[in-house]
């Protein structure tokens, strides 16, 4: 029997949205310099292996340890290495004070708006000055679009609640809109997202 949700949607040989990492990851991520990465609900380890394949020392958090294995598993494959570490974002979440110089969000769906609150203000506080978050989410307006399988909107990102908590950072991007994505079996065909990479002021 597997201990959660995440173990079920995680349990199985294929990588359930693929290997490669997430576009706009790849675009914020390409030429920044060796740095401490966090990777937050990461899944089978696609984002947190491209962080460490380009000299990144990366972590990754997820609620499934099927998943952190998967995760482990790329790694070998690629031939780095990924510190993976078993967290329930829905819970008290371990930030440490200025510990990251850079923190991944990829469709992180972790919780409804209170939990999200406390979720972003801990990434504030856990960033170093000058350090990096980078997010890609589904936003409020992604259900008609029919390209994941969640149906419960209140775990869908709303353009005011992100702006409002990042508002005092220098906002690099910001992008609330469609997007098309093909990610293994489960992100496939045009939905619609928000993108935020923002530094925290030094």
């Amino acid at each position: 029997m597997t201990n959660n949700k995440w173990d079920e949607l995680y349990n199985n040989q294929e990588y359930r949205y693929g290997k490669a990492p997430n576009v706009f990851v790849q675009s914020m991520l390409s030429d920044y310099p060796s740095s401490d990465v966090l990777s937050l609900a990461e899944g089978e380890g696609r984002n947190a292996v491209y962080a460490a394949e380009l000299g990144h020392h990366v972590t990754a958090w997820d609620y499934s340890s099927i998943a952190l294995d998967k995760v482990q598993r790329l790694a070998i494959e690629r031939s780095v290495k990924v510190n993976t570490e078993l967290v329930d974002l829905t819970q008290d979440i371990p930030f440490r004070e200025n510990q990251w110089d850079i923190v991944l969000n990829v469709f992180g769906h972790i919780g409804d708006a209170s939990v999200r609150q406390r979720l972003m203000k801990g990434i504030k506080r856990t960033l170093r000055p000058g350090g990096l978050y980078i997010m890609e989410v589904r936003s409020d307006r992604q259900l008609p679009y029919r390209t994941d399988g969640g149906k419960d909107t209140s775990l869908l990102y709303s353009p005011y609640e992100v702006l409002n908590i990042f508002t005092d950072w220098k906002i690099k991007h910001f992008y609330y809109g469609e997007v098309e994505r093909f990610e293994g079996k489960s992100h496939n065909g045009l939905g619609h997202v928000i993108q935020l990479a923002a530094y925290k002021p030094k």
